[in-house]
């Protein structure tokens, strides 16, 4: 009778496996494979995934699981964050239950096989929330650093290099380029077949933890273009912590020129001699077409000619927006005038 009631070791359910999620940052640029450190994912991937994209894929899924919103803007943010600077082809979602395999996420990796992959699982309350990212790598580059030190020398064999320095003043180089003034630094690298990828680099100053566009849209929802663009413009200048540009009717023209001619689809004429015209000797130009004002920006921020227009301290500014097939397209010009110029 004793020994019928001695109860044999208790049933223990086996431990609860938290999804690992690779480093959300990185301080270099770098293309490494490696297989993944998460067990469900290196069980249903047996391949390897660019670890830099999958740190990328990491920082969305945590931001999913708090369900808060994402946008093309900071796709791309995370992926330069995570240490990618190339462009991020597609971005693929899924929430399931806890360790279910996400069919659909699979289904679209296996038809990327061969291109950048970046695949995480991040757990929430409501499951696993599931990224993949597929990049668009062209070219190879060495290891290299975001952010340096006045003085510094950046090296790509092969390339040519459109740098926009914190003056906005457009820098060339081939295989090499010494950052000599502090601030951000936009990159552009070519070979024989034309830009490879375009990437910021910073110069003692530390990386923004956010894109420069991005959100919700304000003003555009009520079909209000130009308010919708006049407070990106000013949200741009917050991202930047500078004082904002004046607006110039002579710049809104030489912005609304340009803009008829880019919707139109002819060949710009040279922004410099359009600026001299207005009196301007000093400042560029940028274009942009896209689905929304805040995306139209910040592709023309992406632009090594709309980088110099956007991410540069110009005293005056103007600019042109209209309604086109499939979204909006936008010119924005911005110079220096010098006192003593005036209108020819």
């Amino acid at each position: 009778m004793f020994l019928a009631c001695v109860h044999g070791p208790e049933a223990r359910k086996p431990p609860v496996v938290q999804p690992r999620v690779p480093s959300l940052q990185s301080a270099m640029y770098v293309h490494h494979d490696a297989f993944p450190t998460d067990a469900l994912v290196a069980k249903v991937w047996g391949q390897k995934l660019d670890e830099s994209l999958s740190g990328a894929a990491g920082a969305l899924a945590m931001r999913l699981i708090e369900d808060r919103p994402l946008d093309r803007a900071d796709l791309r943010w995370r992926a330069i964050l995570a240490g990618y600077p190339w462009p991020v082809a597609e971005a693929r979602t899924q929430r399931v239950a806890e360790d279910e395999v996400p069919q659909d996420i699979l289904v679209a990796a296996q038809a990327a096989t061969g291109r950048d992959l970046g695949l995480v699982r991040a757990r929430g309350r409501a499951g696993d929330q599931w990224v993949l990212l597929i990049g668009a790598r062209r070219g190879e580059l060495p290891l290299f650093a975001r952010e340096n030190h006045v003085g510094a020398r950046l090296v790509f064999p092969g390339y040519l290099i459109l740098a926009v320095p914190p003056d906005g003043v457009l820098q060339e180089a081939h295989d090499a380029l010494v950052l000599n003034q502090s601030g951000e630094w936009l990159l552009g690298l070519y070979d024989e077949q034309g830009e490879v990828t375009t990437f910021p680099v910073y110069v003692d100053r530390g990386t923004p933890q956010g894109p420069p566009f991005g959100g919700a849209a304000s003003g555009e929802i009520a079909g209000d273009l130009d308010e919708e663009l006049l407070v990106r413009l000013d949200a741009l200048d917050l991202w930047y912590r500078r004082d904002a540009a004046e607006r110039d009717s002579l710049l809104d023209g030489v912005a609304r020129a340009r803009l008829r001619s880019f919707v139109a689809g002819q060949v710009l004429a040279d922004d410099k001699a359009q600026l001299a015209a207005a009196g301007f000797f000093e400042g560029t130009t940028g274009a942009c077409r896209a689905t929304t004002v805040a995306d139209c920006l910040d592709v023309m921020w992406w632009s090594v000619s709309g980088h110099a227009a956007l991410g540069s301290s110009w005293g005056s500014i103007g600019m042109a927006v209209t309604p086109v097939s499939g979204g909006v397209a936008i010119v924005v010009a911005t110079a220096d005038r010098e006192d003593n110029a005036l209108p020819l």
